[in-house]
This record gives C-alpha cells, sequence and structure tokens, in this order.
C-alpha cells in the first residue's frame, strides 16, 4: 500500500503528483541528525533519507486526514510566527520612540522650569 496514494485520494482530483523523484537538500543540526540515525536503527531503514522521508509522508498524510480546520501546515505556522515577531518588534520601536519623546518632553519642560526660575 503506497502512503501517497492515499494522501492523493484525500484530497480527490486536485492533487496533481508528478512521477518523477525530486530531490531536496536540507540542513539539520548534528544532534537531530544524530536522533535521526538512532530512529533509523530502530525502525529498519536502510539510510537517513528513507527514514526522513517516512517521518514527512507520515506527517503529511496526518495532516491531510485531520480534517481539522485548527490544524496549520508547518509553512503556515512559521509565517504566522514571523508575523507576530516582526509585529512585536515594530511595537517595541514605537514604545522606545515614544519613551523618548516623553523624555525629551520632560527634559525640556525641566529645562523651561530652570529658565522661569532664572529670570525671576
Amino acid at each position: 500500500m503506497n502512503p501517497m496514494s492515499d494522501a492523493a485520494s484525500v484530497k480527490g482530483s486536485n492533487v496533481r503528483r508528478s512521477h518523477k523523484d525530486v530531490i531536496v537538500s536540507i540542513r539539520l543540526p548534528k544532534g537531530l541528525v544524530d536522533e535521526l540515525r538512532d530512529i533509523q536503527d530502530v525502525n529498519h531503514f536502510m539510510d537517513l533519507s528513507d527514514e526522513i522521508r517516512f517521518i514527512v509522508r507520515r506527517y503529511c498524510l496526518r495532516f491531510l486526514n485531520s480534517g481539522n480546520s485548527s490544524m496549520q501546515a508547518p509553512i503556515e505556522l512559521i509565517a504566522q510566527q514571523k508575523r507576530k515577531e516582526k509585529l512585536i518588534e515594530e511595537l517595541s520601536k514605537m514604545i522606545d520612540t515614544l519613551k523618548s519623546d516623553d523624555d525629551s518632553s520632560a527634559m525640556k519642560e525641566e529645562e523651561e522650569k530652570i529658565a522661569g526660575s532664572d529670570n525671576g
């Protein structure tokens, strides 16, 4: 039984699959590679790429079969997280600007008070 054919049947005719293999290159931290190699031995995969394909296929099938609208694809989650981080950064800059404006206006008021008391 081909797990990818199950994935294609979930979405119906909207899913187009090419029968050609595509090579994908990824960078992984050494610790993660070590963990994947340990899992590879336990699951009796021929090499690390088989293990990674199995993990990706399993996750994709779970995502496609879930029917759960609250579950988001990893790319959407990453994009959402980046938008949140950018928003937080922009808000922090605004807060800093407002604080510096308040500090400078407070200094001007203080200088005016001092200048007014010197004149009076």
